[in-house]
């Protein structure tokens, strides 16, 4: 990076990354060609990391010095994680349909052992660039961003990663909320999290909200919003199939039919909005693969592997156009130029 360069001929990179479950295998091999392609790591071309449930859980992996302490996991390793834990987070059971009509379909356990295994006692203030990562809390029924940068200023926002990424994954009719005090007003506040889906499933705008914030001293920086997705499902719902839904079944798709709503919706407003700066990566198909967030069986793990491979092969001449820009590396590392911390 040129030390002369100016205020005036400065960038922002911004990463979004999408939630979807098991699917979250797919942007992080769209990432591991990036960093393959580019030569740098995630914090090293970025400057603010954002993710949803599963996004957010690829986001803490790359964005902090999570792994032993001292590093942050590649891509690469965070597609291991799902290979080698997504049948022990989402176990296949005969009796899956029967639990979800009484509580969560999924124990939290297996899922928290993974997350304490891979996140340790890592603190987000390890961050290596701003993260934000997406909740949501039931208790006042209002989105909440865990934002790294935020510790700066008030070090009540430095929590655990492992319990960062179990807010942000907590899935409704999945897995059970987390509940987590936090300090407000100087007494003790309890909120009851989960997953960013539910208001933010696609982070982008709201991650290009945060960077405009962050880096408001930079008036003439140039942004670029790179957003990934989890594959988009093809229901392909009409009246005859969901005209005389009840409850228990309209209570099974809520989910994704609110997820997969408000990640388009984000696309639309961030394609008018600001065009230029906006770059989304998104399989408009899984023909082979699963669209389920927690089909987690080898064969669909594989075949979610080999649809991102394909999709990668399809969008070569984009990605690669893509990396070009991210070969300057983070805008905000010139001297004397950081983030606003509040």
């Amino acid at each position: 990076m040129n030390p002369s360069a100016t205020l005036f001929d400065t960038h922002v990179h911004v990463l979004s990354i999408d939630g979807g479950g098991i699917r979250g295998i797919i942007p992080a091999e769209i990432l591991d060609y990036i960093t393959a392609r580019t030569g740098l790591a995630v914090h090293e071309m970025f400057d603010l990391v954002a993710g949803t449930s599963t996004g957010g859980i690829i986001a803490l992996g790359v964005g902090t010095n999570c792994k032993s302490g001292t590093a942050p996991y590649t891509p690469r390793e965070l597609v291991q994680l799902y290979v080698d834990n997504g049948a022990k987070i989402f176990p296949k059971s005969v009796f899956s349909g029967v639990k979800e009509l009484f509580g969560p379909k999924y124990s939290a356990q297996p899922l928290e052992q993974v997350l304490a295994e891979y996140f340790g006692d890592t603190m987000l203030d390890s961050a290596l660039t701003p993260l934000l990562i997406a909740s949501y809390d039931l208790a006042s029924q209002t989105p909440f961003f865990f934002k790294s940068h935020k510790i700066g200023c008030d070090d009540s926002y430095d929590v655990l990663v492992q319990k960062v990424a179990r807010a942000t994954s907590a899935a409704p009719t999945y897995f059970p909320p987390l509940q987590m005090t936090f300090p407000v007003n100087g007494q003790g506040k309890a909120f009851c999290l989960v997953d960013g889906g539910v208001c933010a499933n696609n982070p982008a705008i709201a991650a290009y909200a945060e960077a405009k914030m962050l880096y408001r001293d930079l008036p003439q920086a140039e942004f670029l919003v790179v957003s990934l997705g989890t594959g988009d499902r093809k229901d392909n719902l009409d009246y005859r199939s969901a005209g005389g839904w009840c409850l228990v079944k309209w209570a099974k798709m809520l989910v994704p039919v609110f997820m997969d709503s408000v990640s388009e919706s984000v696309d639309y407003e961030l394609q008018w909005i600001d065009p230029a700066a906006f770059c989304r990566f998104q399989d408009e198909e899984l023909p082979a693969a699963c669209s389920a967030m927690d089909n987690a069986t080898p064969e669909n793990i594989q075949a979610l592997q080999d649809e991102a491979s394909k999709f990668i092969t399809a969008n070569k001449d984009k990605l690669d156009s893509v990396c070009q820009q991210l070969n300057r590396g983070r805008g905000t590392t010139l001297p004397g130029i950081g983030p606003t911390k509040c």
